[in-house]
């Protein structure tokens, strides 16, 4: 009941917002991401925000997992309930004295899924609609995303998944590496969405472990630093896409990775002027909150 109360609040308010996007035109075949699905428009990493990037015509999903205490494959950016934009179930947000306190690796799904993430709506995302919602779970992001496509004629999307992996944190707010990669892994095979995923990370050692016990899967370097030769060392493989900051980016950069045939997917990007220079750059995508921006110079 919850999540069909939720799909009929966000229906309408995308519906009346914008009409469908149902045949992209892109520039040189840039995929347009939606980052945590449309976050700078609805509560990040949220059943309304990924109905919206599809309704806006986005080619791919956005997101990061964590695990709960209870092995389920959560979607959340943190692995904590965050102060920014979290309100707990008695009707109080949370402080930054008590993240600590709600660590998701900790607690059950049945508790995790009551906190709201969307009514105090985000002080750095100012036009995000604020609506009563919560921390889902991988498996329902796919099939709510999947029927929605499927009854709405819209064009197939695919799953950036971002494995949220700290070396600092094994065993504390996340499972060890391998577990983490075999949980997500299982529940990718169980929905046969394998051919329409890549995983991320900026942690190298879940990525290690992918390439060698999947190795068919497509994985993305998520970096912040700079030099491209250090970074990729840190794999035991060529990943087939890395992913910047979208500041590191230069021609210089792009040139010495089509070199290499790996692919240039940087993050966020959302001034009008940065998407304008990545797409003259002619990288393989963009991965900004505002998805309707990309779009609209795409066309």
């Amino acid at each position: 009941m919850k999540h069909f109360q939720i799909y009929l609040i966000v229906l309408g308010v995308v519906l009346t917002a914008c009409k469908s996007n149902k045949s992209l035109n892109t520039v040189s075949g840039i995929e347009v991401q939606g980052h945590r699905g449309d976050r700078g428009n609805f509560p990040e990493n949220s059943i309304p925000a990924f109905i919206s990037a599809v309704e806006k015509g986005v080619d791919v999903i956005e997101l990061d997992v964590v695990i709960s205490a209870d092995k389920k494959v959560v979607v959340s950016h943190e692995p904590y309930m965050s102060s920014v934009y979290v309100t707990a179930p008695n009707g109080k947000p949370i402080s930054k004295k008590q993240e600590h306190l709600f660590n998701l690796h900790t607690m059950n799904y049945d508790s995790i899924s009551k906190f709201d993430i969307g009514s105090r709506g985000n002080p750095n995302f100012l036009k995000q609609s604020r609506i009563k919602t919560y921390k889902p779970l991988l498996a329902e992001v796919i099939d709510t995303v999947e029927k929605y496509i499927k009854n709405n004629h819209h064009k197939p999307v695919r799953y950036n998944i971002e494995i949220k992996s700290d070396k600092k944190e094994y065993g504390i707010s996340q499972p060890q590496p391998e577990e983490f990669v075999d949980l997500v892994m299982a529940l990718l095979k169980a929905k046969d969405v394998l051919h329409k995923i890549n995983i991320q990370s900026f942690d190298p050692m879940p990525l290690n472990i992918l390439r060698k016990k999947y190795p068919s899967v497509t994985i993305a370097l998520l970096t912040s630093k700079p030099n491209i030769e250090k970074n990729l060392a840190q794999l035991d493989f060529t990943p087939e896409i890395y992913s910047p900051h979208y500041k590191l980016v230069t021609n210089a950069f792009c040139d010495s990775l089509r070199l290499k045939k790996i692919k240039i997917i940087p993050w966020t990007i959302n001034d009008d002027i940065d998407i304008q220079d990545m797409i003259e750059k002619h990288v393989d995508g963009i991965i900004t909150d505002y998805p309707e921006r990309v779009i609209s110079k795409m066309k």
